[in-house]
């Protein structure tokens, strides 16, 4: 989240105002509270649905304060969520594209990623870029990004300052989110760390500081921040400033305030304090990595559901609606024998198993484990029945490693081994990764709105 201020305008980027999101997966590191009433946006700018970055709540709570604020985003999914919460006026803006306002000059920048932007602010001959979390192939696509961007904004290369960007917010953590859970390399990602590294000298901006990746896992899941993190941010700006001598590498304050010249980027570290309150003293950062064994799953179960309620529905969609959507899907996975998908479901006091066997006769379901499976997903039952229920989606359990998931699958014949085209992660065959977002950003509207009409 940034508040960024400039001519008499302020843009918010990616609201979070709580420290607790994505469901209660993460919390802000370090844990805080925003001053909502003090932030008095002009424009909010909701980047991606990712939800460190599209948060429900705090747009709720924005849209309660202030309906005149002008939303603006690339994905059509947050621009419903904004309209629906209440923002009377709300943008779609796709990347690449130039706003002029009153004062300040807007360039949208592309990702590799759907619906997705970062964006460049330039005021009074400035220019700040916030890449937010938008992925580009590499540190060419950088430079052409930049010099197809720049020119519209008025800032031409020259020898004394080459690209025109004071202060960057870069992409930095080599995040390994889902590599433990997937039984992937958890070892340090050299060639992507240095990427990022290469990226970020590629800007050539005056300035740099580490955006995103500001969040911890919740104390439950802690343990997961052994695997995710690999790089620190004292270690980031170290290296950047020896790749890129030439930049200045500056720490991310929360509660600071960055002052941006042409030319120049000074750093005030208490200087936005007040839109801030700490909360349990505003400790250190809690993420260490150490990616050795991860531990078993256990149902954290964090909105206390019924075993009696939650068991019976996740028994009856695997027999009802995952094992159809195997054997739909079954044709296309370019194997000749039948598949032996394993589901283990973890309940706080029952561990439940299941074997679907999947082939070109259709699919049986089996009440046991086959140690000999072709594919193996493991998850939390209450989790996996919010997902069901449309109330919380796939990532918020595949980032809580309360999703795990292995694949041996494949054919093979005198001709030799070939592995099977089937995603991994095979609940998603009975209901899709997007529309289980989509369901669920749903669900976190109305549920808002209702508690709004209920107050």
């Amino acid at each position: 989240m940034w508040l960024c201020e400039a001519s008499g305008l302020r843009l918010l980027f990616d609201p979070l105002l709580r420290p607790e999101h994505h469901c209660g997966v993460f919390e802000t590191v370090p844990r805080r509270i925003v001053n909502a009433e003090a932030l008095r946006p002009d424009f909010v700018l909701v980047s991606h649905r990712h939800p460190d970055h599209f948060d429900v709540p705090s747009l709720h709570r924005l849209s309660r304060i202030d309906p005149d604020a002008v939303v603006v985003t690339p994905d059509a999914l947050v621009a419903w969520a904004a309209r629906t919460l209440g923002f009377r006026t709300v943008h779609a803006l796709p990347p690449a594209q130039r706003v002029a306002l009153d004062g300040v000059q807007l360039v949208t920048t592309p990702s590799l990623g759907p619906d997705e932007w970062g964006m460049l602010v330039e005021a009074e001959g400035a220019v700040a870029w916030n890449q937010v979390d938008a992925v580009l192939r590499d540190a060419a696509h950088v430079r052409a990004v930049l010099d197809q961007a720049l020119p519209s904004l008025g800032q031409e290369p020259t020898d004394a300052r080459a690209q025109g960007v004071e202060l960057a917010i870069v992409r930095w953590q080599p995040m390994l989110e889902i590599a433990a859970v997937l039984g992937h390399r958890t070892a340090f990602p050299y060639a992507s760390y240095a990427e990022l590294l290469a990226q970020a000298a590629a800007v050539r901006a005056t300035a740099v500081v580490p955006g995103a990746n500001g969040a911890a896992h919740v104390d439950a899941l802690r343990w997961m921040d052994r695997y995710v993190f690999p790089v620190s941010e004292r270690r980031f700006l170290r290296d950047l400033a020896r790749v890129s001598p030439g930049t200045q590498p500056l720490p991310l304050r929360v509660g600071g305030r960055f002052h941006v010249e042409p030319g120049a980027v000074t750093l005030e570290p208490e200087g936005a304090a007040a839109l801030i309150e700490p909360l349990d003293g505003g400790g250190g950062d809690p993420r260490r990595y150490r990616p050795h064994a991860i531990p078993e799953l256990l149902d954290p179960n964090p909105n206390g559901h019924d075993e009696a309620i939650t068991r019976p529905r996740v028994h009856a969609w695997i027999h009802e609606t995952l094992a159809p959507a195997l054997a739909r899907a079954w044709p296309g996975m370019r194997v000749r024998e039948p598949l032996r998908f394993v589901v283990e479901v973890v309940f706080p006091r029952a561990h439940d198993a299941f074997t679907l066997h999947v082939g070109p006769h259709g699919v049986r379901v089996e009440p046991s484990n086959d140690e000999d499976w072709d594919l193996l997903n493991v998850v939390a039952g209450s989790l996996l029945w919010e997902v069901i229920e449309g109330r919380r989606h796939w990532g918020d359990v595949l980032l809580a490693g309360c999703l795990r998931a292995s694949t041996r699958a494949y054919s093979v014949d005198e001709h030799g081994l070939r592995r099977a085209d089937v995603g991994e992660t095979f609940l998603y065959y009975a209901l899709p990764y997007d529309e289980a977002v989509e369901r669920a950003v749903r669900h976190e509207v109305h549920t808002c709105l209702g508690r709004s009409s209920n107050s």
